[in-house]
């Protein structure tokens, strides 16, 4: 009886060892997954990061540049700015060859590379053979958003009035109304930043670029882009959304552009006013085309206003 009570203890003890033994392993197999399963929730090699932060070497906008060159990895192109900060934009190259040439579309206000209307545009106008790079527009934040909004001077000027403002700088024409310290400067000059690279971009591709879109708040960037550049085959406004001061100056702005050809698409009751006042300032090459008041600037329109811009191309 001794000797079975011995061999039962011993038995017991081994059982309750091992039990012990396989709790330990299941605890430390759980942990690993749980491990696992958080890494795979971040992006490879990206630790978790607020949207202040910096993403290899790109700050981030706000547009979700990280996720959209996830999204569309052989069109996403990482631009170099002056800065040493840069910025995503999405290059669609034709679907037929030889293509018609490279147009850059800078999208509205608060949208990416390919939202809203900048990337179903693009990828229609491939289809009309021409190669598109689309960049996004950072939405300015409030203290700059006052300052871009301030109104401008009404000016019913003249021809002569006209030819003295045109002697004056371009870029300083755009910024009079702001000081070389306002953050409404910076905000303008990094976007014509994007520009400029976005171009550079197209030219080591060995692709002519023959025209600058701006949608909607984008209008007033390229407008300002367009003056520098100093020459510009074609410069066209979709649904434009001028600022009062770029508004007030956009006649004695494009008197200093070399840009031969200007096509505005608006459903806006300010377009005929607009064409009034720049036909008044001797602004040649400019020609409205009203979509009407029942369509809308959407993506689901991309086609039918896609259409639009490359028969007025083609038009030349």
């Amino acid at each position: 009886m001794r000797r079975f009570r011995t061999i039962c203890r011993s038995s017991y003890r081994k059982r309750l060892a091992g039990w012990l033994l396989a709790l330990a392993l299941a605890l430390a197999l759980a942990g690993t997954v749980a491990a696992a399963s958080a890494e795979k929730e971040t992006a490879p090699g990206v630790p978790a990061q607020s949207p202040a932060t910096y993403l290899r070497g790109v700050v981030s906008s706000g547009l979700g540049e990280w996720g959209l060159s996830q999204r569309f990895p052989d069109a996403a192109l990482w631009l170099d700015l002056e800065d040493g900060a840069r910025t995503l934009a999405l290059l669609w190259p034709e679907t037929k060859t030889p293509a018609r040439g490279a147009l850059i579309i800078l999208a509205d206000e608060g949208e990416n590379a390919e939202s809203g209307l900048a990337g179903a545009l693009a990828r229609e106008l491939t289809h009309r053979k021409f190669a598109v790079l689309t960049l996004g527009l950072e939405p300015p934040s409030a203290a700059v958003e006052r300052i871009l909004e301030r109104p401008g001077p009404v000016s019913e000027a003249g021809p002569e009035e006209q030819s003295q403002e045109a002697a004056i700088p371009a870029t300083i024409d755009v910024m009079a109304s702001e000081t070389v310290d306002e953050p409404g400067t910076a905000y303008r000059t990094r976007i014509r930043e994007e520009l400029v690279a976005g171009a550079a971009e197209l030219e080591k591709r060995e692709y002519e670029l023959i025209g600058v879109i701006g949608i909607g708040r984008g209008s007033n960037h390229v407008v300002t882009y367009a003056v520098e550049l100093g020459t510009l085959p074609a410069l066209i406004w979709v649904d434009p959304k001028f600022y009062p001061y770029d508004s007030s100056r956009l006649a004695a702005t494009l008197q200093k552009a070399s840009v031969p050809r200007i096509l505005e698409l608006s459903s806006s009751d300010e377009e005929e006013q607009r064409k009034a006042g720049l036909r008044r300032a001797k602004v040649v090459g400019f020609s409205v085309q009203s979509v009407g008041s029942g369509t809308s600037f959407a993506s689901r329109n991309g086609k039918a206003l896609a259409g639009r811009i490359s028969a007025w191309l083609n038009s030349e």
